[in-house]
C-alpha cells in the first residue's frame, strides 16, 4: 500500500480505458499519470474520489452516470470476472457484497432481503471523504450495469433507487439510466429490486473459473479488510480531534486505548506515518468546508487544528494549487 494513503482503489484496466478523460485532472488531485498504464497501481481513496469530484464539476455534472454505463466487468480486474462467471444471482450478489473491499477500500457494499425487496446499499465508510455525489451515482450505476450484464438483459430496472446527496439541477440522466423514481437526501445510496430478481438466470456464468476466482478474492479480502479497519479507525479519530488540536499520534492512540508503539506498528504494517493520516485527513476536510459552508477562513483554520488562517491558505494552496476563495468561487459557479 502506498506510504502516501491510508485507504486505496486498485486501478485495474478501468483508469487504462478512461485515460483520456483523467488525464487533462489527475494534477488537480495530485495523483501521477502512471496509473493510466499500471493497472497493479493502488490509488488514495482519497485523491480518487476527489477526482470524481473534479470531473462533475469541469466535464459534466453527471459524469459518475455516463462512465459507469460503459463500464463492463473486465475492467474491474478479478473482482469484475468472478461476478460474470458467478453461476447463480446469489452467488453474483454475494461476490458484489462480499468482495468489494478488494477492488476499493474504505467502503462498503451490502445487500439485504426483507422478503419483498432485494436491496443493494452503498456507502464511504471514510468520515474524512464528505464530498462524493459522483462517486454514489458511479458505483450504484455500475453495481446495476453489471446486473445487466451478467443477466444480458440491458432493460433490467430497479424499482427505486436511494441517493444520500440532495438532488441535481437537471435529472435527465438519471431518468435515463434508471427508469424508476429516484430519491435522494436518503441516509444511503441504495438500489431496490423485487424478489424475483433471485430467480433470473445468469447468462455468463463459468463455474469452474469461479471456484478459482473465489478462493483468490477471499485471500485478498482478508488482507485488506484488516488494513481498512485498524486505518478507518484512526482517520476517524484524527477527525474527531483536529478542531480541539488534539489529532497527536499519543492522544489518537490512548482513545483508541492501544500503546504508542501499537499504533505507529499497526500504521507500519500498512506502510502508512500518522503524519500523513492528518494531512489527508486535514485536505478533505478543509475542502469540504471551503465548498460547502460559509465559514470565515479564521473559522476553518481552527477547525482543522491550525492556529492561523495563513497557515491553512499556504497548505490548501498545496493541496489544490487554488486559494480557497478560488476554490470556493470555482465550486458554486
Amino acid at each position: 500500500m502506498p506510504s502516501s494513503s491510508c485507504h486505496t482503489v486498485l486501478a485495474e484496466s478501468f483508469f487504462h480505458r478512461n485515460a483520456e478523460l483523467f488525464r487533462p485532472h489527475l494534477a488537480a488531485v495530485g495523483l501521477s499519470e502512471r496509473i493510466l498504464s499500471a493497472p497493479e497501481s493502488e490509488i488514495p481513496v482519497t485523491q480518487y474520489v476527489a477526482l470524481w469530484e473534479v470531473l462533475g464539476r469541469e466535464v459534466s455534472p453527471s459524469i459518475g452516470l455516463e462512465v459507469a454505463m460503459r463500464t463492463e466487468s473486465g475492467e474491474l480486474g478479478a473482482y469484475g470476472h468472478a461476478i460474470r462467471c458467478a453461476p447463480t444471482m446469489e452467488l453474483v450478489l454475494r461476490s458484489l457484497t462480499r468482495f468489494m473491499v478488494v477492488l476499493t477500500q474504505a467502503t462498503q457494499l451490502s445487500v439485504e432481503d426483507d422478503g419483498k425487496w432485494i436491496t443493494l446499499a452503498y456507502r464511504v465508510t471514510d468520515a474524512s471523504i464528505v464530498q462524493r455525489r459522483q462517486d454514489a451515482e458511479l458505483t450504484i450505476c455500475v453495481v446495476l450495469n453489471l446486473l445487466r450484464e451478467v443477466t444480458r438483459n440491458p432493460q433490467l430496472a430497479p424499482m427505486r433507487v436511494d441517493f444520500e446527496h440532495r438532488a441535481p439541477r437537471d435529472l435527465t440522466c438519471h431518468r435515463e439510466v434508471f427508469a424508476c423514481p429516484i430519491r435522494f437526501e436518503q441516509p444511503d445510496n441504495r438500489l431496490y429490486f423485487a424478489r424475483e430478481l433471485l430467480d433470473m438466470p445468469i447468462r455468463t456464468a463459468d463455474p469452474r473459473l469461479f471456484q478459482a476466482l473465489e478462493l483468490f478474492l477471499e485471500q485478498q479480502r482478508q488482507s485488506r479488510a484488516a488494513s481498512t479497519d485498524v486505518l478507518s479507525q484512526v482517520a476517524h479519530q484524527i477527525a474527531s480531534s483536529l478542531s480541539s488540536g488534539c489529532a497527536s499520534l499519543e492522544q489518537v492512540a490512548s482513545d483508541l486505548k492501544i500503546g504508542v508503539r501499537t499504533l505507529q506498528r499497526r500504521l507500519a504494517e500498512h506502510n502508512v506515518e500518522f503524519s500523513q493520516l492528518v494531512e489527508e485527513v486535514r485536505r478533505s476536510l478543509a475542502e469540504n468546508y471551503v465548498m460547502q459552508s460559509d465559514y470565515s477562513l479564521t473559522e476553518i483554520a481552527l477547525l482543522l487544528g491550525y492556529s492561523e488562517a495563513s497557515s491553512f491558505c499556504r497548505a490548501f494552496r498545496r493541496w489544490t494549487q487554488l486559494t480557497p476563495q478560488q476554490f470556493r468561487q470555482r465550486s458554486r459557479s
